[in-house]
């Protein structure tokens, strides 16, 4: 498959169609690692997110607790 880069805000981006992400096996929440290949060009690999999950419950929890606090760091 070819695809285009796009321009999104001041960056570039690929769109991944949601057929080709279901074909592949892969969460549309899904994290990538994105490394320059030796002979050129970009290897994008999906990864597991397991640690992430850890994040997100440690981050629930944090955010439930401290919520004023986050609230006046977001407001910054």
């Amino acid at each position: 498959m070819i695809k285009r880069l796009i321009k999104h805000g001041n960056s570039r981006a690929i769109v991944v169609d949601k057929a080709l992400l279901e074909a592949a096996g892969i969460s549309e929440n899904a994290l990538f690692q994105i490394s320059v290949s030796p002979s050129g060009g970009l290897v994008i690999q999906s990864i597991e997110d397991t640690k992430t999950d850890v994040f997100r419950e440690n981050f629930k929890i944090l955010n439930k607790k401290h919520r004023k606090l986050m609230q006046n760091l977001a407001d910054l």
